[in-house]
């Protein structure tokens, strides 16, 4: 065994009828391996590849169509394009595949549009995919697919969780 662990073991075996200190010793190993598969797990749910952000109102998806600064994300019929695939990232950053580099964010003074900018891990950049199909960031709003409207090109917006029902409903399509 290598490591901090290891090096406890070794103290612990060098010192004759330390029960306490082999308990402890043992405990720190089960600690730290529950800590190396949690680390493992959360990399793995990170690493599931480009999805596809169908909208719940139909067959629209979330679509990023410009690469250019604070451009608008819109929702748009799927289509598979690269404009409308995109990757988890740590921390919770959405990325467009067809702009590697550029997150999905709100702006934390308005809340009101999600645009897509540079990725950097800012609080407006903060998503979770929540069980129910919500998108919430940590600034408490959902991403919601304009107010219910599933007309193409309508711009998506943050607004507070709970207001649209199925407009702020999404799944992840590989």
């Amino acid at each position: 065994m290598t490591g901090l662990a290891g090096a406890l073991l070794v103290s612990a075996a060098e010192m004759p009828g330390s029960r306490l200190m082999s308990g402890f010793c043992r405990a720190l190993v089960v600690v730290g391996a529950v800590f190396g598969v949690a680390l493992l797990s959360a990399g793995v749910a990170s690493a599931d590849g480009p999805v596809q952000m169908k909208s719940r109102l139909g067959d629209v998806c979330l679509d990023g169509p410009s690469g250019n600064f604070n451009a608008p994300a819109v929702i748009n019929p799927c289509d598979g394009s690269e404009t409308q695939r995109w990757n988890f990232n740590s921390p919770g950053q959405i990325e467009s595949v067809a702009f590697p580099g550029n997150c999905l964010a709100v702006d934390v003074l308005s809340e009101w549009p999600v645009t897509l900018v540079p990725c950097n891990g800012g609080l407006g950049q903060r998503w979770s995919l929540q069980p129910n199909g919500q998108i919430s960031t940590v600034l408490a709003g959902c991403l919601n697919a304009g107010f219910g409207a599933p007309n193409p090109g309508t711009e998506v917006n943050h607004l507070n969780c709970g207001l649209d029902g199925p407009g702020e409903e999404w799944d992840r399509i590989p």
